[in-house]
């Protein structure tokens, strides 16, 4: 069956709320003073909160197109809602980190460097100091590619949600 809802509302609305849900959680932990924690937790919880929402999306289109939906229509979806939700979030940590907490790069740098002498402890000391650097100079070329994760990310959601929930 043919639709005539468009894809694109529901990509910005649900996007933007994944997004608005994703710097709530990012300021909480701000404010609880666990920023720089790589907690596997905490990055599960960064991976759930737009696939939750992407879920949610899809359903609601589903029950919008009057119980249609078409495998097609679930992965754009899903790719749709985790773009925005990346491109919202990546404004938001940009603003964050040249505003909020200017040193947020020196201190990932340092903690980086850290980790690695603790669990290398007989590595040179010119090779950690280098991978510090660099960490510092490079740090935003790494945006392109959490955004393209992101996407990839949204595929499979939207993918997976499709498979169950599809009904041509």
């Amino acid at each position: 069956m043919e639709t005539t809802l468009k894809l694109g509302p529901y990509n910005y609305r649900f996007g933007i709320v994944a997004a608005g849900i994703g710097i709530v959680f990012s300021l909480m932990l701000y404010f609880m003073d666990m920023m720089y924690e790589q907690s596997p937790i905490i990055q599960a919880i960064n991976v759930l909160i737009p696939s939750a929402v992407t879920v949610f999306a899809i359903t609601t289109f589903k029950k919008d197109n009057n119980g249609f939906l078409a495998l097609k229509q679930s992965i754009k979806l899903g790719a749709g809602i985790f773009l925005v939700t990346g491109i919202i979030s990546l404004l938001y940590f940009a603003l964050f980190i040249n505003v909020v907490e200017p040193d947020f790069i020196t201190n990932t740098a340092q903690l980086q460097a850290d980790m690695l002498r603790e669990k290398q402890p007989d590595l040179d000391e010119s090779f950690i100091q280098m991978q510090q650097e660099n960490t510092e100079k490079f740090f935003y070329i790494s945006f392109p590619f959490i955004l393209i994760i992101n996407i990839i990310i949204g595929l499979v959601v939207g993918l997976i949600t499709g498979l169950v929930a599809k009904k041509n």
